[in-house]
């Protein structure tokens, strides 16, 4: 999905033309040329070099970001897609980008109003109509995804990806029969039969049915033990379900087998804070901080930790970085407030503490909001 988008930015590599001396171009030329060929470090370093000459190059803001994303540092991409948008305002191809790393961040909420503004613009940009879908889907409105993603199965009989979708969303809205038709149509593509247990534990897991989720992914280990990710997707059941010791049990199991595996890393990590031993889940984190630098979740938990370990003030700095990433959490706040607190920074605290008491009652008007819409009034 981001690579998709990020072909068709140097698809137009020119973007904006460059209003700089032959010299500047020719920079801007190679460094679309190093980020085609996937050497991102010389991509970077290019770009950068024209913003230094020319801060308000869309073309190189927007290549950059492609940088910044395929390299997993989300939160920079996001910083520089926006940076290019407030110069482009207009420009649907950046906002695509822009919700899709949003997306990355599992940030639902924000990516929505941006691939709404691409359908509103390109009424028949499949991609921006499905992943609008998606952002309704996840964020409480799911009569207007289904709606959407039915109009996209009669134009893509055979998309795999709505089809999964439909199937999430007629699980949300107790509609197991359509649900069912929908997967049924999927498994057409699935290539094995754990491939098909797998993508029905992966629907019913969306869909919030955990007890139905661990019973396909464990039907998918039993025929494939080698099927990727079904652990780790089994592992955040468990741990969904607040079964922390079953979850541990398989995370341990994939770290046996990769030390650097960095979803069971994080998981395992946030799981062993959250079950309050924070001594024994800090090294699992910051080995995740190692492969996913931009992660407000992982700063979040690290945070956390140190905080419970006495080490305020290294707490707060992850926690602000953290806040950075994600300042839509309230419970980032919060523990931000408590390590300020203990280091008598009084003042800084009760700003943490302000934007804690902002977000939620912003949460409580959303979910007013939702229960209205649900309920048809308006």
């Amino acid at each position: 999905m981001n690579q998709t988008a990020a072909i068709a930015l140097l698809a137009s590599t020119l973007y904006g033309a460059l209003q700089a001396a032959d010299p500047l171009e020719a920079v801007f030329e190679r460094a679309a040329r190093s980020l085609s060929a996937g050497e991102y470090a010389a991509a970077e370093q290019g770009f950068l070099e024209v913003l230094k000459a020319s801060p308000r190059n869309v073309g190189a803001l927007g290549n950059l970001g492609v940088v910044y994303s395929r390299t997993n540092r989300t939160g920079k991409a996001i910083d520089v897609y926006s940076r290019a948008l407030e110069i482009s305002p207009n420009d649907t191809l950046l906002k695509l980008n822009l919700g899709i790393a949003y997306l990355k961040q599992d940030d639902h909420a924000r990516a929505l109003p941006l691939f709404a503004a691409v359908v509103a613009a390109e009424p028949r940009h499949q991609q921006a109509r499905k992943l609008l879908a998606t952002c309704r889907l996840y964020t409480g409105d799911v009569p207007a995804a289904i709606r959407e993603l039915e109009i996209l199965r009669s134009e893509q009989p055979h998309d795999s990806g709505v089809l999964y979708l439909l199937g999430v969303g007629y699980l949300k809205n107790k509609q197991p029969d359509e649900a069912r038709a929908a997967l049924d149509e999927m498994f057409t593509t699935a290539v094995s039969p754990a491939q098909t247990q797998f993508l029905l534990g992966k629907t019913y897991y969306d869909a919030a049915q955990f007890a139905e989720a661990e019973q396909f992914f464990r039907k998918a280990m039993e025929l494939d033990p080698q099927l990727p990710n079904v652990q780790l997707e089994l592992a955040k059941v468990y741990l969904s379900e607040r079964r922390t010791d079953d979850a541990s049990a398989q995370l341990r199991g994939i770290l046996e087998r990769n030390p650097a595996d960095a979803g069971a890393n994080y998981f395992l990590g946030g799981a062993l804070v959250q079950d309050g031993k924070y001594r024994e889940g800090v090294p699992y984190l910051e080995r995740a901080r190692r492969s996913m630098p931009d992660s407000w979740a992982v700063s979040f938990y690290l945070g956390k930790a140190m905080f419970h370990l006495k080490r305020p003030a290294e707490a707060v700095p992850l926690l602000r970085e953290a806040a950075e990433r994600n300042p839509r959490e309230a419970s980032i706040y919060y523990q931000l407030a408590k390590a300020l607190q203990s280091l008598g920074r009084e003042q800084e605290a009760e700003s943490a503490l302000v934007k804690v008491r902002e977000l939620r009652a912003q949460a409580l008007d959303r979910e007013v909001e939702s229960s209205r819409s649900v309920a048809g009034i308006r």
